[in-house]
């Protein structure tokens, strides 16, 4: 047996009674079913256990059918609360020390073709840590209404993002796109929700995540939050072997007849991809309310957006390292009839959007940081309207692209996602 594995499973027994009284495995669960270390019902049956001792025991058991790399793994999730966790991670540790890692060889890597003022700043730094979450709003507020969503259950629902960065049908890589994912996964965790990530999807493994997904019991949640970071068409999405997805026939996954258990709860698609091949130039925010200056520059904006459109094939090849875009050609678009669908698109039916290569797209960015600074306290809708303001005051692409994103909701209801239990 390998040394490392005996370690492992001496490290296993002496950490059981520490993990019964400390690990709170219910939580853990989430951050481990998504990166990949347990299985559904694994995942469900710590969920459904009567004690905090019986969840622990769970884990354990599960633990247990992995390889030594596992307990590295939860390590890693705890490390994401490492004031609360350090006592845990220390004994861990104690039993099961990290593996020396060997020191990489140097490298002649050029650094990441980036210029700063093509990212907005201050708004545009990484962030190093994430605001606290505000305290519960008083009684009275719209999150205690009754015209909102019920938004209570442990999980919150499940999420799956889907990233697609590296295509084998000769489509441009989508450089920056794994910031996006690994933001995303951060948040999700954070909103309380069980997030699995795919990435590099087919045309046949996207159509068979959802269906996979819609067909699970989801009674016990109260939403369903989907990601998708690709290529993209007004109304399709492309594949990593260049098939071209229906936007709709991803969405109907979920309706009323196919997925009965979501029925008056909400489903929320986050959609980075572009719809279209237009560039948005801008206008001057001091301009007139009308004129026949205005207008002339209004119709020169617009047939120089139609001449790039028409050469849009060449021109996403000469792309910006640092601002990409997500874009493809043209189609008409369908939007789902059904209710209680919210889709947060980058932007509008019939343009591009931009995607930084260093910090990931704007809209994603924009999305992340604003999600983190008002869940707890405004519902979504408003949240992303805040996002629409982002993106089209603070930030712009080395040619001065703007963008603009474009949520179309058939919420019933106001949908506050109250992070941290609220």
């Amino acid at each position: 047996m390998d040394p490392r594995q005996k370690e492992f499973d001496a490290a296993l027994r002496k950490l059981t009674p520490v993990f019964q009284r400390q690990l709170a495995a219910k939580d853990v669960r989430h951050d481990l079913y998504g990166r990949d270390q347990l299985t559904w019902n694994e995942y469900e049956r710590i969920g459904v256990a009567r004690t905090d001792g019986e969840a622990a025991d769970e884990l354990m058991k599960a633990l247990r059918r992995r390889d030594s790399r596992v307990l590295d793994i939860l390590v890693e999730c705890l490390a994401e609360q490492q004031e609360a966790n350090a006592d845990l991670i220390h004994k861990i540790r104690n039993f099961f020390p990290e593996k020396p890692r060997p020191t990489p060889p140097p490298t002649n890597d050029p650094e990441p073709v980036t210029t700063y003022d093509d990212w907005p700043a201050p708004v545009a730094t990484t962030p190093t840590s994430h605001p606290p979450i505000p305290p519960p709003p008083e009684e009275g507020t719209d999150v205690g209404r009754k015209d909102a969503y019920k938004m209570s259950s442990k999980p919150r629902g499940m999420a799956l993002i889907i990233n697609n960065r590296n295509f084998t049908c000769g489509m441009k890589e989508r450089v920056g796109t794994n910031k996006d994912a690994e933001n995303l996964f951060s948040l999700f965790n954070w909103l309380g929700l069980a997030t699995m990530r795919k990435d590099n999807l087919t045309g046949k493994a996207i159509t068979k995540e959802f269906e996979d997904l819609s067909r699970r019991d989801h009674s016990a949640y109260d939403c369903v939050v989907i990601a998708l970071l690709t290529h993209g068409i007004s109304g399709r999405l492309y594949s990593t072997d260049g098939d071209l997805v229906p936007i709709e026939e991803l969405t109907k996954c979920f309706d009323g007849v196919n997925c009965p258990s979501l029925i008056g709860k909400p489903k929320v698609f986050i959609v980075q991809a572009c719809r279209g091949g237009k560039f948005d130039y801008g206008v001057d925010s001091e301009s007139t309310d009308g004129g026949d200056t205005a207008a002339d520059d209004n119709e020169q904006v617009k047939e120089l957006m139609e001449k790039q459109s028409s050469q849009f094939d060449r021109v996403i090849e000469k792309a910006l390292d640092a601002d990409e875009t997500d874009g493809g050609g043209y189609s008409r678009e369908a939007l789902p009839t059904e209710a209680d669908f919210v889709l947060a698109y980058a932007t509008v039916p019939g343009y591009v959007s931009w995607r930084n290569s260093e910090y990931g797209s704007w809209f994603i960015k924009a999305f992340v940081d604003t999600m983190r600074e008002l869940a707890s306290k405004e519902h979504f809708m408003d949240i992303l309207t805040e996002v629409n303001r982002k993106v089209a005051y603070d930030f712009q692409s080395r040619g001065r692209n703007k963008q603009i994103p474009a949520p179309v909701t058939m919420l019933t209801r106001k949908l506050y996602f109250r992070p941290g239990g609220r």
